[in-house]
């Protein structure tokens, strides 16, 4: 009895372990992005969170990175259109507008969890990120809105 109860605890440990780290967490490692993340930007369906945005800066490279990550409400683990896109914009100082100079971008079907990473050098210049996510029926857009985080 001792030892059919302790492989149940043991068995119960491994389940709430599991449940514990589900999604992944916004480590730039996790993504394939080096450097700090600097940003979270929501993918919105009407007022439902599909996924986030987050973007990183590499103080050392000079590089921004961005990955669009889907929650539960988006279809976190199950296939689906997926986008996100970073762009290194002329502009010096943030503005309602970008002007790009160049991007990187990753977009297909399926994607399960996240999409990207996408890099671009933007050292002394602003950035601009924007994703999208396609699950339900439904088209979730996220975006910063014009030249941002420059630097």
């Amino acid at each position: 009895m001792l030892r059919k109860a302790t492989a149940m605890l043991g068995s119960l440990g491994i389940a709430a372990a599991i449940l514990v780290v589900g999604a992944p967490t916004a480590s730039a490692g996790g993504y394939g992005c080096a450097g700090s993340q600097i940003a979270t930007y929501p993918v919105k369906y009407g007022s439902t969170t599909y996924g986030n945005i987050y973007v990183y800066y590499d103080a050392a490279t000079g590089n921004n990175c961005a990955v669009n990550v889907a929650t539960t409400a988006g279809g976190y683990g199950k296939d689906k259109y997926m986008e996100v896109q970073i762009t290194r914009c002329s502009e010096t100082s943030t503005s309602s507008t970008c002007h790009v100079v160049t991007q990187d971008y990753e977009g297909y079907y399926p994607f399960k969890y996240y999409a990207g990473p996408v890099t671009v050098n933007a050292a002394g210049r602003c950035i601009n990120v924007s994703a999208e996510i396609v699950y339900g029926g439904n088209t979730a857009k996220g975006t910063n809105y014009g030249a941002d985080h420059c630097g």
